[in-house]
């Protein structure tokens, strides 16, 4: 399981968000439970910190559900409560986040989980004109990130392309 989980890593490593190509940054797979679509590493920075916050985004068109896994980063050893993503006119918590691991970097701390939200949510935070904020929650405050107007309209372009192909394959 582990050699998958290093192997997947590594696939999604070698995609690049700023890609030229709306094909090099997803890749959809066919399995006996549906088409499994993952996005690759999308890197929004902080507001008001030094950290940013890489995330992936994964759907099985079968489900309703979307799993984005989150590295969160910082200066002492927390948890991660909730995940929240903010447009001008809505938001959508996940209440209930998954550790998948936490460990110690040079001066600061990384937090790996894992979040659940609606297909329907994702897609309206993530095909909207203006960048979505999200804030993750944890017991010491709450950090807030979101991609500069400009990174936002080069990455956009894609993201409403590749979740098009997804409501394709759910017909």
């Amino acid at each position: 399981m582990k050699k998958l989980i290093v192997a997947f890593a590594c696939l999604a490593a070698s995609l690049s968000i700023y890609a030229e190509k709306t094909e090099d940054m997803y890749v959809m797979r066919h399995t006996t439970q549906g088409s499994l679509f993952f996005i690759s590493e999308i890197i929004f920075p902080s507001t008001d910190s030094k950290f940013s916050l890489p995330f992936d985004i994964t759907y099985l068109n079968t489900s309703d559900s979307v799993s984005i896994k989150l590295t969160a980063s910082s200066h002492a050893l927390t948890t991660v409560d909730s995940v929240a993503l903010v447009l001008e006119d809505s938001r959508y918590v996940c209440p209930v986040v998954k550790s998948i691991y936490k460990e110690k970097e040079k001066k600061h701390w990384i937090h790996r989980c894992d979040c659940a939200f609606t297909y329907e949510a994702t897609k309206k935070c993530f095909v909207q004109p203006a960048a979505p904020q999200i804030v993750v929650y944890t017991p010491v405050g709450q950090q807030i990130f979101t991609m500069p107007e400009k990174k936002w309209q080069a990455l956009h372009q894609h993201l409403v392309e590749i979740f098009m192909l997804i409501d394709a394959s759910k017909r």
